[in-house]
């Protein structure tokens, strides 16, 4: 978070006083001395970030990192995006080169039961960004009874999704579900077919290519879990 000064719009008028901004950084991830690519995130768990993004990208593997500063370097083998591009916060799969199409099935072993609005009110109350600057998305990674396992937030929902993931390859997880803070897009579909996500729950809508590789995948997609009535 950064402090900015502001003019808060009330009833008497603007009020100049100072206020909490989500922070967004371009961040570096470099493997063998080579630029792998670089990302507007947020400044923090930027280990857990370059695990995750290398995997859900299926651009290689990571052995160790090593965070300094903005810049993550990687121990482990990763392909480079097709050019040197930067990657922004709205960005899942923004790139001049082929959007590659996620064709391995993921396993159907989870059985959920679980209560969804409780789930998401669960991820909600562990979102201290979120609650401090209203700036962050939120992923997160629940056991078949609904119970929370991890949360990361970033400035951008992809960002949000490599971090979880990377958090749980490193604390050696094997999670099956996914929770989201917003809508379920092709491109957060296909990093969880990656490493083998057998649901997602969001708060959000579903896309149409959403659910087209979805299904293709064996995928369990809900929508709207934060309602009563989830699609």
């Amino acid at each position: 978070m950064v402090k900015r000064p502001i003019h808060r719009l009330g009833s008497n008028g603007p009020t100049p006083e100072m206020d909490e901004l989500a922070e967004e950084s371009i961040i570096t991830l470099r493997c063998d001395g080579e630029t792998v690519v670089r990302l507007l995130a947020s400044p923090f768990d930027l280990g857990d970030l370059a695990y995750g993004h290398v995997i859900c990208e299926g651009r290689g593997n990571v052995n160790s990192v090593l965070v300094e500063g903005f810049e993550v370097n990687i121990n482990g083998y990763v392909r480079n995006r097709p050019v040197e591009d930067l990657l922004t916060a709205a960005c899942g799969a923004c790139t001049t080169g082929d959007v590659e199409i996620p064709r391995n099935l993921v396993s159907e072993t989870v059985v959920l039961d679980a209560d969804l609005n409780s789930m998401m009110d669960l991820m909600k109350t562990n979102q201290p960004w979120f609650h401090a600057t209203g700036g962050m998305h939120a992923a997160s990674l629940f056991d078949e009874s609904g119970d929370l396992l991890l949360v990361r937030e970033d400035i951008g929902r992809h960002n949000a999704v490599d971090k979880v993931v990377g958090a749980a390859i490193r604390s050696d997880l094997h999670p099956k579900i996914l929770g989201l803070s917003g809508r379920i897009g092709w491109e957060l579909v296909a990093k969880a077919v990656r490493v083998n996500i057998e649901v997602i729950v969001a708060v959000g809508a579903i896309s149409s290519a959403a659910e087209n590789l979805a299904r293709a995948s064996g995928m369990t997609l809900v929508g709207f879990s934060a309602s009563k009535t989830p699609a």
